[in-house]
């Protein structure tokens, strides 16, 4: 993954961008700690999985309704899809 402070990312933007389908993600910095990432997004890139997957209250809900189906029970798939 390639590394860039943000002043050279703002400088060097298009650059970047126009890398990222071959040379893959770049993590920005601000005063040397992560601040984001920049990605490829091609046709396979599903961009509602990689918003959830990174977001902690969706993963707080979903442990909660694993953890609430294991002690009172899963519906089947069938019952629910009617």
């Amino acid at each position: 993954m390639k590394v860039e402070n943000i002043r050279a990312a703002k400088a060097h933007l298009n650059q970047i961008v126009s890398e990222l389908p071959k040379q893959g993600s770049c993590l920005i910095t601000r005063n040397g700690r992560a601040c984001a990432v920049l990605i490829p997004v091609t046709d396979e890139t599903d961009l509602e999985v990689l918003t959830l997957s990174a977001n902690r209250r969706f993963w707080r809900l979903f442990d909660a309704a694993v953890k609430e189906a294991e002690s009172e029970g899963w519906v089947p798939l069938k019952d629910v899809a009617r």
